[in-house]
């Protein structure tokens, strides 16, 4: 009688394990970094998210969140995008794994973005909407110019006037 023979033809175990620590030792995040402040007040983007978020009843801002909803409503498709990750990671593939982590980052990044035109938030008040900016001051800072309103700039949108809060949510794949 013959004894078995069991030849190797192709080891994949470090390829596994590789992806496999490809997909467990990194995480997909998503919303706005600190960075730094937008304009003279020293305020980041990050701060205002917050704010808008959550509100602010002291300055009588009311909640208009779109971080949480956007990443509620992204989950199926990011879900299928982790679940990729997951089988390229078993297929030896941490190339896979990670352009799969990237796809649901940028999913959820889109998602959150599309909620700053798709919300039922409330909206701007009146106040809000007919206050003109300062576009010039005189030597005392006396404002000698203004511009339009958002109600004459047809801005009526709450959250989206210059967009730069919503192009600072994004995503990042950390590893770690």
């Amino acid at each position: 009688m013959t004894k078995p023979v069991l030849k190797v033809l192709h080891d994949g175990m470090p390829a596994l394990g590789k992806a496999l620590r490809a997909l467990t030792m990194q995480s997909v995040l998503v919303g706005i970094p600190a960075g730094p402040p937008r304009d003279e007040s020293g305020v980041t983007n990050a701060q205002i998210g917050y704010i808008h978020e959550n509100g602010s009843p002291k300055r009588n801002i009311p909640a208009r969140p779109f971080l949480e909803p956007g990443i509620r409503k992204a989950h199926d498709a990011v879900v299928r995008q982790l679940r990729d990750a997951a089988q390229a990671a078993l297929n030896g593939n941490a190339a896979g794994v990670n352009s799969s982590l990237e796809r649901a980052g940028i999913v959820a990044e889109n998602t959150v973005r599309a909620m700053f035109a798709d919300n039922d938030w409330e909206p701007l008040a009146e106040s809000t909407l007919n206050r003109r900016p300062v576009l010039a001051r005189d030597d005392e800072g006396k404002p000698i110019k203004y511009g339009k309103s958002r109600q004459e700039r047809g801005a009526t949108n709450p959250l989206v006037d210059s967009s730069q809060l919503r192009k600072a949510v994004t995503h990042v794949v950390r590893k770690g």
